[in-house]
């Protein structure tokens, strides 16, 4: 039984440190909730620095939560979710929902973000990220470059294809391409996503890579950017050996850049350093830090509204620096709330 998406909300909503999603945003998700397909997990994008108010909404669609439902709405689907944004997230699922779709085996979710600050409620454009590793929920990744003719790279090709209803322009593919063929040894490619729902034709990457092989990697794809700015990026993250990269990819790489790391527990030996950092430079307070680490934890019996038997909830964050050129260092917190035993259907 899939539970309902406003009622698991509901009963979500208190339970997020209100210093990260004040009250007041909380309930401009609510009218949201009603118009989304079912979502396996919840999270929110919550800025860190002071002055900081914007939060984004992001649920997990799995193919039985979710997934057979969009593709099951192809021919007629609701006004609340109509336009080409939602065609090609519908057209996604139709290839990749039905155990025997092509895409089935190679894609375990999806994310669907809805921006704080875009269309009204009444029209919510997903921002649609697609994970490539086919045992993403085990962490099994399959690491190293990504040569012509390798399945993950078959896989990027056709989401992107369905998402975008058409093929991507030549120079867009040979600049994607470059990303994939350098990828270094022990990096993986994660998730890929375009920006068609923020009036941009880009593509957001994410690869989990080690730290120290970061600089190098940039330099081989042609990352204009400073080698400076990355290097300060990574300083917070020096207890962590593997970090999430993300790049935004046109006909070329452009010079925005994410670092991040997920967070799992409280007491994790990384975490003060993190923040002391963060709190140094001015980009985080000290109560938006306290939040974050009162979040993560677990709830081994939580008995969800829809469902009969109790479930396992964790709660984890991603921690996320972005730099953008001519604008103050970013740092953002996604914390997450994950339903077990069964985390991916």
């Amino acid at each position: 039984m899939v539970p309902s998406v406003p009622k698991t909300f509901a009963w979500m909503a208190p339970r997020v440190p209100e210093v990260l999603v004040p009250r007041r945003t909380m309930a401009r998700f609510e009218p949201l909730m009603h118009r989304l397909p079912s979502l396996r997990d919840f999270s929110f994008e919550c800025r860190l620095d002071a002055g900081a108010s914007r939060v984004d909404f992001l649920g997990t669609v799995t193919p039985a939560w979710g997934g057979e439902e969009l593709a099951q709405e192809a021919d007629a689907p609701p006004p609340e979710r109509s336009g080409p944004i939602w065609d090609g997230v519908r057209a996604l699922c139709a290839e990749w929902a039905p155990k025997q779709g092509p895409l089935h085996a190679a894609v375990p979710c999806i994310w669907l973000e809805f921006d704080h600050d875009r269309p009204a409620p009444h029209e919510p454009l997903p921002f649609t990220t697609v994970c490539v590793q086919p045992d993403y929920a085990h962490r099994r990744l399959v690491r190293g470059a990504l040569p012509r003719a390798h399945p993950i790279r078959q896989t990027v090709w056709r989401s992107l294809e369905l998402l975008g209803q058409g093929p991507l322009e030549p120079a867009v593919r040979r600049a994607l391409a470059r990303c994939f063929e350098e990828i270094p040894a022990g990096a993986a490619l994660l998730h890929v996503a375009p920006t068609y729902a923020r009036g941009t034709r880009t593509f957001r990457l994410v690869l989990t890579t080690p730290s120290r092989k970061v600089g190098a990697y940039l330099s081989r794809i042609g990352w204009p950017g400073r080698r400076t700015d990355v290097k300060r990026m990574l300083e917070p993250f020096q207890a962590t050996s593997e970090v999430e990269l993300y790049l935004d990819v046109a006909d070329s790489v452009l010079p925005s850049v994410g670092i991040g790391c997920g967070l799992l527990a409280p007491d994790e030996p990384r975490i003060p350093f993190l923040f002391s950092r963060l709190i140094e430079w001015g980009i985080c307070t000290p109560e938006k830090r306290e939040a974050v680490v009162a979040w993560l934890g677990e709830e081994k019996r939580v008995l969800l509204p829809g469902l009969r038997n109790p479930s396992q909830l964790l709660r984890w964050a991603t921690m996320k620096l972005v730099h953008r050129p001519g604008k103050p260092l970013e740092a953002k917190a996604y914390p997450e709330f994950h339903v077990r035993p069964v985390y991916f259907d």
